[in-house]
């Protein structure tokens, strides 16, 4: 790796600590309630504190009924153990900076891997050291950093030591059996920290079947077996945990058909609302010792019924509705909201529809955070734009750009039944970048006159 790539991972952290270091700490619970942080905080302490439900700072938690992957949740309560609530932030966010810009290492590489030019290894450190919404996320006290980090180590495993391993044997440090046992236990932890991931390695195993029969790998037999294995060792402590301590039966999450109600539901909303539009009727009255999700624990039927009113009754309607949501948050930049509660885009969108004028313009220029708001606008879109031409480019190296376009095609696949959100889809963002960066260097050499361009420096292995 350059030594240019050092001074840029040098460069973002001191960025995201710079950001973070300026962010307000918690002083009480309850300031974040209503959001993630808040219930992150307070789950992660009564996680550790050996009770099933209580209290901390008037927010209350249920960890006999925890609804999300658990991950995320012990990473909050063990940080709280040895600090008090504010330094238990700092920390949180320090370690999630380092945890970030080891994401733009592994992104790097990645690219190293399947490109070999030192360019666009280059340009890919660049947009993800520099990426306004990669640069803010590691103070925000949730889980994308961590999922992203997992992932990206996962892949950086799987196509380092046994995808290239396949191409130049003598140059893997570590076998394909240990890297696939470790990639195996990498997207577990993944999945434990958000749920989506839960089926992608068996997308992998396809991915070692096609290289076998690729004659890449000839054990790719045994290689998939170990995936799975330890995968599911890991995953699987979750559910153990549940069975043994509270008789609930759970894999990685129970927010399966949740997420898929509210993504079929026009009208879904706060915790209370989903309620309300589920089952007024059975709703309990307020009780001050009883979580939320302890009074509201609607069952699966009720959900599958829902789903089925929801779809069945205008199943070309759905599909519609759901993509044009899987749209709509694929193209808006996660974070923007950081900067500045008034979304650029809808001004916009306003000042189309009641005529282009001056002082309307004037107008978006004096919104908060404007120019921080149009960086990651950019960066997003140039992203996502670049990144499906550098995919492009990149199949002269399906092998090892394989497994990111597949992850990036089951994420959307499979948002487009679940809930979509911006932050959702936010996870791409290291996949679109580190294809971008390809796409950029190939693009420069195309215009360049006398370079033959990095498509045809790409060797072809299939």
């Amino acid at each position: 790796m350059s030594r240019w790539v050092w001074i840029i991972l040098l460069a973002g952290l001191l960025l995201r600590l710079a950001y973070a270091a300026a962010q307000p700490t918690y002083t009480r619970h309850d300031l974040a309630r209503g959001g993630d942080a808040g219930w992150y905080l307070t789950n992660g302490y009564g996680f550790f504190s050996g009770k099933a439900h209580g209290w901390v700072q008037r927010t209350p938690f249920y960890i006999e009924r925890l609804p999300t992957p658990p991950l995320y949740i012990i990473f909050a309560g063990l940080v709280q153990q040895f600090a008090d609530i504010q330094t238990s932030v700092v920390l949180m966010r320090l370690l999630q900076c380092l945890a970030s810009i080891a994401t733009v290492y592994l992104a790097a590489r990645i690219c190293l891997l399947i490109t070999g030019d030192q360019r666009a290894v280059l340009a890919v450190a660049i947009l993800a050291a520099f990426h306004p919404s990669l640069v803010i996320e590691p103070a925000n006290i949730a889980t994308e950093t961590v999922y992203i980090c997992f992932l990206a180590l996962g892949f950086w495993l799987y196509m380092e030591y046994v995808t290239q391993a396949g191409f130049k044997p003598a140059a893997a440090r570590i076998g394909p059996k240990a890297a696939i046992s470790l990639t195996g236990m990498a997207l577990a932890l993944a999945a434990l920290t958000r749920a989506v991931a839960v089926l992608f390695p068996f997308a992998l195993v396809i991915h070692l079947l096609l290289l076998g029969r690729w004659r890449r790998l000839d054990n790719w037999r045994s290689l998939s077996l170990l995936l799975i294995v330890f995968y599911a060792a890991v995953v699987s402590t979750w559910t153990i945990y549940n069975v043994a301590l509270w008789d609930r039966i759970v894999i990685v999450s129970d927010q399966l058909l949740p997420a898929l109600w509210r993504g079929a539901e026009t009208d879904d909303g706060s915790p209370a609302e989903n309620d309300a539009l589920l089952n007024p009727e059975a709703l309990p009255n307020a009780s001050d010792d009883c979580h939320p999700d302890c009074r509201y624990q609607h069952p699966a039927e009720l959900y599958i019924e829902r789903i089925r009113a929801l779809a069945g009754a205008d199943l070309a309607g759905f599909f519609a509705r759901r993509s044009h949501e899987l749209a709509a948050s694929l193209i808006q930049p996660h974070g923007t909201t950081a900067f500045g509660q008034v979304s650029i885009r809808d001004a916009a969108g306003d000042m189309l529809r009641q005529g282009i004028t001056a002082e309307g313009a004037l107008e978006i220029l004096k919104i908060e955070g404007f120019a921080l708001k149009l960086a990651a606008w950019l960066f997003h879109l140039a992203a996502i734009g670049f990144g499906l031409h550098g995919m492009w480019l990149s199949r002269r190296r399906i092998e090892l750009a394989g497994p990111l376009i597949a992850f990036a095609l089951y994420t959307l696949a499979a948002h487009l039944f679940l809930l979509a959100l911006p932050r959702y889809l936010f996870p791409l963002e290291f996949i679109w970048l580190i294809f971008a960066g390809i796409s950029l260097v190939a693009l420069f050499d195309r215009l360049s006159p006398g370079k033959a361009g990095l498509a045809s420096d790409i060797p072809a292995q299939t």
